[in-house]
């Protein structure tokens, strides 16, 4: 039985001599194409179904951004049956970007409000984005203000630091989703490096 190359649904028998069919849809065949295209995404990521969109919503009076499925339906960090592929939330116009559900050893450290006004990397983020500069996929936050570093690693209890030096940063390994940008940081590489050395150094900011 021929799979279609991007939902993996059954084909139909082919009829005929013609080229076989390679996808059950023209949808998955644009899904497909937007795939192999979106270069930025670490492997790993691209190929895992971890994938969602988001929507700003209004929670007890401040912004937030609510995660949902491809279709528009929420989505729950802890609900695998919610999550999509990378081609059906690129291919969705659902709210108003994309996002990845962290943990199965899927990391992020996000580095929030790290420019100063001449819009320079303040010198905590350089420090923390020294040791994997170059490796780390690394993206600019929605806001334009903040940084993503992407990796692996084990999971471990959330960490929030706010402190007098202005440092903002919080760090994920399970239980929460990341909004995903695809614009990459000119510190960035194409992998996802473990993560452990520098959540071991966030901790000690506390």
């Amino acid at each position: 039985m021929n799979l279609c190359e991007h939902c993996r649904k059954p084909l139909p028998e082919p009829q005929g001599h013609g080229r076989p069919r390679r996808y059950c849809s023209d949808a998955c065949r644009m899904a497909a194409h937007r795939l192999r295209k979106a270069v930025d995404y670490p492997l790993e990521m691209r190929l895992t179904v971890r994938w969602c969109r988001w929507a700003k919503t209004m929670r007890g009076g401040s912004a937030t951004k609510r995660p949902i499925m491809a279709n528009g339906s929420p989505a729950s960090t802890s609900d695998p049956t919610t999550w999509d592929c990378l081609g059906s939330v690129e291919a969705s116009r659902a709210g108003d970007g994309t996002g990845f559900m962290l943990g199965d050893g899927f990391a992020c450290i996000d580095l929030d409000h790290c420019y100063d006004n001449r819009h320079h990397l303040t010198p905590w983020a350089k420090m923390l984005i020294a040791p994997v500069a170059g490796t780390a996929y690394i993206e600019i936050s929605p806001s334009g203000d903040g940084l993503h570093i992407w990796g692996r690693m084990d999971e471990r209890p959330g960490l929030k630091i706010r402190n007098e030096l202005g440092m903002n940063i919080e760090a994920y390994s399970v239980g929460r989703y990341m909004t995903v940008t695809g614009r990459r940081h000119p510190s960035s590489g194409r992998q996802l490096p473990d993560l452990a050395f520098l959540w071991n150094v966030i901790e000690r900011l506390r």
